[in-house]
């Protein structure tokens, strides 16, 4: 099989039995990038993870890994997800997407922005039942910098006052 940007395999039993301490679970978290889990084991990772993983926001990617036809389909499922961004609801009225790195070239970054925000909205407005309307900002940021605004939803009433300012 050819999955160039998977590093390292771990089995349930040796995660379990390997990254017992808060300092391995730790230096794990530090090795790789991104983490992909099968679906069969997925909902006993947090506890064996531990809150470290959640904290930083470094989910396991569920991936379906059982019943192809074939290792192509398998093969083709973990590229796509190693190479696909997760978007997670959070708590409050802010939602954040990872869209690219800063080693793609401009164009990848626009069209994955692109696609994530498209999925993003009908993810929320279908799930959190939240309109369009209601949609206030959307910006963009690298890294730890300021948020740089790309759209904003303005009220008629808070157009009309900044006019007359």
């Amino acid at each position: 099989m050819n999955i160039p940007t998977i590093a390292k395999v771990i089995g349930f039993d040796k995660l379990k039995r390997n990254f017992k301490q808060f300092k391995d679970k730790r230096q794990l978290l530090k090795d790789y990038d991104g983490f992909l889990a099968d679906l069969r084991v997925y909902k006993m990772l947090p506890e064996l993870l531990g809150k470290e993983f959640y904290a930083r926001k470094k989910y396991p990617c569920p991936v379906k890994l059982h019943g192809f036809e074939n290792a192509k389909g398998l093969e083709d499922q973990l590229n796509q997800a190693a190479s696909s961004s997760s978007f997670m609801l959070g708590n409050g009225p802010n939602y954040s997407v990872r869209v690219g790195k800063t080693f793609q070239k401009e164009k990848e970054i626009g069209q994955n922005t692109i696609q994530a925000l498209a999925q993003a909205l009908a993810f929320a407005t279908v799930h959190d039942e939240i309109s369009f309307d209601a949609v206030c900002q959307i910006s963009m940021r690298v890294g730890s910098s300021p948020e740089l605004p790309v759209y904003n939803h303005f009220e008629q009433a808070d157009l009309v006052a900044s006019m007359l300012e």
